[in-house]
């Protein structure tokens, strides 16, 4: 929350100077977002025509600490957040977020990343009536890896705290702003909407191989125990003394409808 109002206030900045975005920037602080995120689901649900009709895009601030950049979002919107990685300078190191996102991945032993990847959107913050009811396009962006955590919801979960261990400076609190600032901004104030579709058609089939490889295993797992049952090797295998039951043999799982996977399935 501090994060969105310090942003507020540098928008505010400029509009004294009679600056004016192209498109609307609406600030919100969402009361009741642990009880079912009811603050942020309501007021969705009550400006939902409005919404659908010209929202471009939302951005969740949800805590925020000493580190590395995460976020995650509508993959539309990916090329054009990693130039926003690029722009901003990690407070502690004096290079790029993403050149020090690619400095840790590298000493992991990944992949070195040619672009900043957004991570999948779950459910648990602000953004889900948006993007999760309302198809929205929309962000999740903090900081973090870097700060002992453990406080979330107990009485120690307080600013003197936050200041002395999770973001000592609010200097990760200045580069938050900055990143969501210039996402901010930039979507304000953009001739055409930067959506670009191959980052998301890519992360889909991305979902959909995944997927298929899962149903193939569980086919294969299933296969393998109902062979197992079949041939009475869980009977043969228990101890005689103990009671034991044998399981029931498992459902078939589903077939693909891909053109690799057409063969008939065999319990």
């Amino acid at each position: 929350m501090v994060a969105v109002m310090e942003e507020a206030r540098a928008v505010s900045e400029l509009a004294k100077t009679g600056w004016r975005p192209k498109r609307t920037i609406v600030y919100c602080g969402w009361d009741a977002e642990e009880p079912g995120l009811l603050g942020s689901t309501e007021w969705a649900e009550h400006h939902a025509d409005r919404l659908t009709q010209k929202a471009v895009a939302y951005i969740n601030t949800d805590g925020n600490g000493r580190g590395f950049l995460f976020a995650s979002g509508s993959h539309t919107l990916e090329k054009f957040f990693d130039q926003i990685t690029r722009s901003v300078t990690d407070p502690q190191t004096g290079i790029s977020i993403f050149d020090r996102i690619k400095a840790r991945d590298l000493v992991d032993g990944k992949t070195e990343p040619k672009t900043f990847k957004l991570g999948a959107m779950g459910s648990g913050s602000d953004y889900t009536p948006f993007i999760q009811h309302l198809g929205i396009a929309a962000f999740n962006q903090g900081f973090g890896g870097e700060d002992d955590g453990g406080e979330y919801h107990t009485i120690y979960d307080s600013t003197d705290h936050f200041t002395r261990f999770k973001g000592p400076g609010f200097h990760y609190g200045v580069a938050l702003v900055k990143v969501a600032g210039r996402t901010t901004l930039r979507l304000a104030n953009a001739e055409y909407l930067p959506l670009e579709f191959q980052n998301s058609a890519q992360t889909i089939g991305g979902y959909v191989e995944d997927l298929v490889k899962m149903a193939d295993n569980m086919r294969e797992q299933t296969q393998k125990q109902n062979r197992l049952i079949r041939e009475g090797h869980y009977k043969y295998a228990a101890d005689p003394t103990l009671t034991f039951i044998v399981p029931a043999p498992k459902t078939r799982c589903p077939i693909s409808s891909s053109p690799r996977y057409k063969t008939p399935w065999h319990a």
